[in-house]
């Protein structure tokens, strides 16, 4: 753990903090009589900072409900992702 007075902290504010970010290791600040401790956590962005892919991403990383498998939803049934070009774009195509 380094341990620095408030002047050296001021000083090298940003090479400090990226020291507590890629090693982890915490940092005591003397002021006086007094010493505080800081240490570095990750702290994830709420929902309303996240693109839309990220929010995917987070809600795919949950995995599956619990109690899905009791659902009546056939899984293996792929009939609804069958797509006709032909049928779709007709109203397109000029006679």
């Amino acid at each position: 753990m380094a341990d620095i007075t408030l002047t050296e902290m001021r000083k090298d504010l940003f090479r400090i903090v990226d020291e507590m970010i890629g090693g982890g290791e915490p940092v005591r600040i003397r002021r006086g009589n007094i010493s505080v401790e800081l240490t570095a956590r990750v702290v994830e962005k709420p929902d309303s900072q996240l693109t839309r892919a990220e929010r995917f991403d987070r809600w795919v990383a949950k995995g599956p409900r619990p109690g899905f498998e009791d659902s009546d939803y056939d899984h293996t049934d792929k009939s609804h992702r069958v797509w006709d070009p032909d049928r779709e774009f007709n109203i397109l195509r000029k006679p």
